[in-house]
């Protein structure tokens, strides 16, 4: 038990005594507190003493001193201005109990004895769990009043504020407890008007309670005892009422006002308002809003700032009317239900100021009324300056649009960013000039329209043998070309120099007022005579069509235009492009001769045209030489805007060369370029196929079936499907059954016989086969499988026994590869069909060699390899097994490429 500290002197008195040798206050003359008085007095018997009473007994203190009626004092607990707190023992019921009486000094002061009784009397007479009950009333010996109540053992919540700050939970459930019990007292008729962290106080459990209701007010009672004190409560709890005006004007909002700034502190670990003494702190609370929660701590719930804001709202009628009200917002933000408040708009805080500062709101006005009109012709005047600058920025402006990485086929975002900046620094230093880099492809056309620019810059990159080679080719607003160039970089250093020396070129162009000329310059004669712009758009379209007759009509188009504009390039190349097309359908070697003349007659007249080098590009597709195709493609693609055309030429060309995965990305990217919907799924579905990606495969074949039931690559392709997986009824069954609305094509019955072929069924198959080939002796050799009529039917002889025959023939076929492969020693597909026709013939040998360099220029089909029956002569060998498991690994390994996740 501790007595050290009992003493009825003010706290600032008591701090002035004399000190024992423990520290405590010296209560006896001889220096000594009472605790240590009682040790001295009990010697080395005090573990023997088992009645304390008879220990108080031994010692000579007064009564009054320990005992106050039929409570014995153990220990103090608390002190304030008006009395001391301490805790006690009711003697007869041996509870511990909380026992406040007045101090000494204030015997005399009516004021303070009166204050004392009300509080006694308003505690007594409020019965709530979480209000701190009263248990007895009465005067020492002296006349001075005490009261006892239910001593909290948890202390008060100023000792515990910082356990709950790191859970605003706690500390909201802790303040809507109290809420409630304020609002239980509010409905007694009474105010506490001194709520602060030190006034609730924590039983055993944690469970908060309101005590000391010394400044507590009967709602409806006046009284002069509280008009005449100079102290309303706790600075920073207050509200700001409570210290202005009269204790009769009160309500319960200002208890509302004192639990907003108790949960303010135990969220953001400081009150709402310090100062450097009480009337600072009063005048900050009179005169200034309470600051944001979240900008104490920023983490906080926004909803736990609007609450607290509305708490701690100067003006009375706008904070919760009731602490009820409080504690079911503050119940609702526990639950996770919206609350009712929220937060203060910004013009309703300008109006309650302008209400507070009538004059300085008035003056303000007038500031703001003229500054806005001086504000205003500054404005206009800077908006005319900017649109002047605007308009030449705009008509000096190019949209950049997304490189492309030709040796990937991927658009460059990255270096499109670092070749703007570089071109925009170089030629503000020429003049005005607007650079925007485009971050996703757009149509030259959409860009400059979209951006607001007046033309639209495209580029390409690539590796070649001389290190980095740019090009880059400028476009009007319409799409037509103004200027190009093809540069070569030793390394991207040279970037600079680059963009250097082709500013000043840029910038001419840009800063002319009209590029009529220029564009005239650069059109075609035939875009200029409205006659034979009809007839090439009339031939475009059939050869849309791709049917041989359609093809024979374009071409009749394409040579009328001619007559009406010799000089054309455009008519020239279209063509060429009609007669290499037909073709593909029908082998004519005077045609493709035919189309070289024309194509090389539009390179003449236009060395860059697009259409001429798609064309060059494609005639030397067709005769195998991969690598010219692939060089020429590519000069097209880099000297004019891509078109879908064009860049699909390249996934072809690529596909052939053993690379479906980068051929996939090219007809993606040539897709996104065309205005033709579903030109291109056929071709996705074909390198989907050679990856061994059939379900994709399928769904690219189904939207080609979808958009384009006219043609018939969507559904050979996925009866194609169905016989690389040697499904020969399914493939057999589809073919048939589209077969008959594809009277005219023949990719219809290349496959129907090739089915057959692959299935063994060779009777059947030598009879379409023969069909075929009395149509186009030389043909076959580009469809799937890369079949040639005549190797298959001097392959079937062989197995039918018509030896003599069928050896004849399929030596006529093999010098016929051997004289193409003169010309395209690196073709995959001719070095493929030589060394079937090979190992039909029964030269195993060579026909291995020739498989072997077949893989190794590009072949990957694995599939046709093993179903084919031609192969059937080495089939056994070993080193077919490894061709076989080898093309398998390269195939998992392009398909990853594509899909990781495969």
């Amino acid at each position: 038990m501790d007595f050290s500290g009992l003493t009825d002197l003010p706290e600032r008195s008591a701090q002035d005594c004399a000190r024992c040798q423990c520290g405590s206050l010296a209560r006896v003359a001889s220096g000594l507190c009472v605790s240590c008085l009682l040790r001295s007095g009990l010697g080395s018997d005090e573990a023997n003493i088992e009645d304390f009473d008879a220990l108080l007994a031994a010692v000579d203190v007064p009564d009054r001193d320990w005992q106050l009626g039929s409570y014995r004092i153990l220990e103090e607990i608390g002190r304030g201005g008006m009395g001391v707190i301490y805790r006690a023992r009711h003697a007869p019921s041996r509870r511990i109990v909380a026992l406040k009486r007045v101090l000494n000094y204030h015997s005399d002061s009516r004021e303070t004895l009166t204050r004392f009784q009300r509080e006694a009397r308003a505690a007594a007479s409020l019965d709530h769990p979480n209000i701190l009950p009263i248990y007895d009333v009465g005067a020492t010996e002296d006349g001075l009043p005490f009261f006892s109540m239910k001593f909290a053992p948890g202390g008060s919540l100023l000792d515990s504020r910082e356990s709950v700050r790191d859970s605003p939970r706690s500390a909201v459930q802790l303040i809507a407890t109290v809420a409630r019990a304020i609002d239980y007292a509010h409905h007694q008729g009474i105010l506490h008007r001194d709520l602060k962290p030190g006034n609730i106080l924590l039983d055993a459990r944690g469970e908060p309670m309101v005590s000391d209701f010394g400044l507590a007010k009967w709602l409806d009672t006046a009284s002069e005892l509280t008009c005449t004190l100079t102290v309303f409560g706790t600075p920073g709890y207050i509200a700001p009422e409570q210290a202005e005006n009269s204790a009769a004007d009160l309500t319960p909002a200002s208890d509302v006002y004192s639990l907003g700034a108790i949960l303010f502190e135990l969220l953001a670990g400081q009150p709402p308002f310090l100062g450097e003494h009480a009337l600072a702190v009063i005048r900050q609370a009179a005169d200034n809003d309470a600051p944001k929660l979240r900008s104490v701590i920023p983490n906080v719930s926004r909803d736990l700032e609007t609450i607290c804001a509305r708490c701690l709202e100067r003006d009375p009628n706008l904070r919760y009317q009731s602490a009820g009200a409080l504690a079911q917002e503050l119940e609702r933000w526990l639950e996770g239900r919206p609350i009712a408040a929220r937060p203060v708009s910004l013009p309703a805080r300008l109006y309650r100021w302008s209400r507070r500062n009538p004059i300085l709101a008035t003056s303000l006005a007038v500031c703001l009324f003229f500054g806005t009109a001086v504000v205003t012709r500054q404005v206009q005047n800077w908006k005319l300056e900017n649109k002047l600058r605007e308009n030449q920025l705009t008509r000096n402006s190019v949209a950049v649009l997304p490189f492309l990485d030709l040796d990937s086929a991927a658009e460059e975002s990255d270096w499109t960013a670092t070749v703007a900046r570089a071109l925009q620094t170089e030629l503000s230093e020429i003049g005005n000039a607007r650079v925007v880099p485009v971050g996703k492809a757009e149509d030259s056309k959409l860009a400059a329209r979209k951006f607001r620019t007046r033309s639209a810059l495209f580029g390409t990159r690539r590796k070649t043998d001389r290190g980095i080679q740019i090009s880059v080719q400028l476009f009007g607003p319409d799409g037509e070309p103004l200027f190009g160039r093809i540069v070569d970089l030793s390394a991207t250093s040279d970037l600079k120099s680059f963009t250097r020396s082709l500013a000043p070129a840029l910038y001419s162009i840009l800063i002319a007022n009209d590029w009529s000329n220029l564009i005239t310059a650069k059109s075609d004669p035939a875009m200029r005579n409205e006659q034979a712009r009809e007839l090439i758009a009339a031939g475009r379209e059939l050869g849309f069509h791709r049917t041989v007759r359609d093809f024979d009509r374009a071409r009749s188009c394409f040579e009328k235009a001619l007559q009406l504009e010799p000089r054309s390039a455009l008519a020239h190349a279209y063509l060429a492009s009609s007669l290499a097309a037909r073709t593909h359908y029908v082998s004519d070697a005077n045609l493709l001769f035919h189309a070289e003349r024309e194509v090389k007659e539009a390179l003449r007249l236009a060395p860059d045209s697009e259409e001429a080098l798609r064309v060059l590009a494609g005639i030397n597709y067709q005769r195998g030489q991969l690598r010219k195709a692939l060089e020429a493609a590519l000069h097209a693609v880099e000297t004019n805007a891509p078109s879908g055309m064009s860049v699909a030429l390249l996934g072809r060309i690529c596909h052939e060369l053993g690379r479906p995965d980068q051929a996939l990305r090219w007809f993606e990217l040539a897709r996104s370029r065309s205005d033709r919907s579903g030109e291109y799924d056929s071709d996705i579905g074909d390198c989907l196929a050679a990856l061994g990606d059939y379900e994709k495969a399928g769904a690219a074949y189904q939207r080609a079936i979808d958009l384009h039931p006219e043609r018939s690559q969507g559904w050979t392709g996925i009866s194609h499907l169905y016989l690389l997986k040697a499904e020969f009824a399914t493939a057999r069954a589809l073919c048939l059954q589209n077969r008959s609305l594809d009277q005219e094509g023949i990719d219809g019955a290349q496959l129907a016989a090739q089915i057959e072929f692959f299935a063994r069924n060779l009777s059947e198959a030598q009879r379409l086969y023969g069909r075929l080939d009395e149509s186009n002796h030389n043909g076959g050799g580009a469809f799937y499988g890369n079949v040639s009529y005549g190797s298959a039917l001097g392959r079937i002889g062989i197995s039918q026994g018509h030896s003599i025959n069928a050896r004849a023939m399929l030596q006529e076929c093999l010098a016929k590869e051997m004289q193409q492969s003169e010309s395209a020693p690196d073709n995959p597909d001719i070095l493929y069909r030589i060394s079937a026709i090979e190992s039909s013939l029964g030269k195993n040998e060579p026909a291995i060699e020739h498989l072997e360099a077949a893989v190794s220029a590009g072949w990957i089909d694995y599939r046709s390899l093993s179903l084919d029956p031609r192969f059937d002569a080495i089939s056994n060998d070993t080193r077919f097994q490894a061709i076989l498991g080898k093309l398998k690994l390269k195939v998992e390994d392009l398909r990853k490429t594509v899909n990781p996740n495969s």
